[in-house]
């Protein structure tokens, strides 16, 4: 293992590494005083053997099931770039990876994005997974114009004009777009249509966007909108009065974009209400964490969620089935959605790294910016290829449906890609 890497804020079992010494905590602000002097410039150069990259993602509190997995596949990837000799072009440069947790606070997410790029002298940020953070890190990251490569889904991050922001998946209007064309294709195959739709989202940035998304998807459609519910993340702790108010309205169908622990709370509300549905369809949500199917089991089962990638996806892709199996021996998991993510953005700064003129801020994210990749282009680009649009989206990046079957992500959607056929409509709950 000949990866380098740095840590903020982190403990040793978030990382294996030692905590920062006092020494180094005051040496480290110092360093931020004077660098605040001096005034930040933009064109700031890695050591010639070494290239400092940060990874900001939230590795403690709610949004800890999408941080930590972006944050072991990165440094499983710079791992294996380094132990194979580093960056070729830059004669042979390793990349020292600097891992900051945000603790899933948002204002954390913009001062630990600030520190690693002005203390650290990190050249590129990954991160920050989840919508609020990204909003706040994005920012910090454009006013230092250092290149941030997220797997946020937000629509609203590349709707502001930034230019230094690059999405590596799909963003969240896509997937809604997804997940209604599926509903609606499958309506028609099995002549089973939903009567009144309801959509369920957290106040989050990315789960409104999702659900804006759906509500415009849906005007394509006959199907009568019952209710729009939204309510604040992680503050309700009994559902059980608003899902009973959907079912004595005869909703049959639902639409939901919300985190793991909300996701939760709502499968066991409906499940005691006894709540049938014909199906309920999620917008990358909690059913594809490992959180979400460790709590709820085969209860989960038939939920379909419209995301990225599903661990089977590897069958069918040999480049993709090595990193996946090098994935689960290091950290005895499967690769979900936001760890392929993170690899893919790994991918994308592999690539810049090689192309780039020279070791600056501003020539990496020039050489980030006319990126064009496809599907295993290099060992860690292993699930869509990448070129970004104008706005910092990524043109290439596509979504499927999976269905939890016996507890397992099944692709059911699109048919080209399909492993099952799909179970429409839902089992009762009196039935499985």
């Amino acid at each position: 293992m000949t990866q380098t890497k740095r840590s903020v804020g982190l403990s040793p079992s978030q990382d294996g590494s030692s905590v920062t010494s006092p020494r180094r905590r005051s040496l480290m602000a110092a360093g931020l005083g004077a660098a605040a002097f001096s005034g930040f410039p933009a064109i700031v150069r890695a050591q010639a053997n070494k290239i400092p990259v940060a990874v900001v993602v939230g590795l403690t509190g709610r949004a800890s099931a999408w941080g930590v997995p972006v944050a072991d596949a990165v440094k499983l990837c710079v791992d294996q770039i380094n132990s194979s000799g580093g960056i070729k072009s830059k004669q042979g440069a390793q990349i020292e990876l600097i891992l900051a947790d945000h603790q899933s606070n948002p204002q954390m997410a913009g001062t630990q994005t600030e520190r690693v790029i002005q203390v650290s002298n990190a050249l590129v940020v990954l991160g920050n997974a989840t919508s609020g953070a990204t909003v706040v890190g994005s920012a910090a990251a454009e006013k230092n114009k250092t290149a941030m490569l997220s797997t946020d889904a937000a629509d609203t991050l590349t709707a502001k004009g930034l230019k230094y922001y690059f999405r590596i998946g799909p963003k969240a209007s896509a997937m809604a777009t997804t997940a209604v064309n599926f509903a609606m294709e499958t309506a028609k195959a099995t002549g089973v249509a939903p009567k009144k739709v309801a959509t369920i989202a957290d106040d989050s940035t990315f789960s409104q966007d999702a659900i804006n998304g759906v509500l415009r998807a849906l005007k394509g459609t006959s199907w009568a909108l019952q209710e729009n519910v939204s309510f604040p993340a992680g503050s309700v702790s009994d559902f059980t009065p608003i899902l009973q108010r959907l079912k004595l309205a005869g909703v049959d169908t639902i639409f939901q974009a919300t985190f793991a622990p909300d996701g939760i709370q709502i499968l066991r509300a409906m499940k005691t209400l006894n709540f049938d549905l014909t199906a309920w369809v999620h917008v990358l949500g909690a059913p594809y964490t490992p959180e979400f199917n460790a709590a709820v089991k085969r209860d989960g089962n038939f939920i379909t969620d419209a995301l990225g990638f599903v661990p089977e996806l590897s069958r069918k892709n040999a480049l993709l089935n090595k990193f996946s199996e090098a994935y689960r021996a290091k950290y005895g998991k499967d690769l979900d959605d936001q760890s392929s993510l993170g690899a893919n953005s790994v991918a994308v700064l592999y690539d810049a790294l090689e192309r780039a003129t020279s070791l600056d801020r501003e020539a990496i994210a020039q050489a980030i910016r006319s990126t064009d990749l496809q599907p295993g282009a290099n060992p860690f680009m292993i699930r869509d290829g990448v070129k970004f649009d104008s706005a910092g989206d990524n043109t290439r990046a596509s979504g499927i449906v999976m269905q939890l079957r016996d507890e397992q992500q099944r692709i059911v959607y699109p048919a080209s890609f399909a492993t099952e056929k799909v179970v429409w409509p839902m089992p009762k709950w009196s039935a499985r």
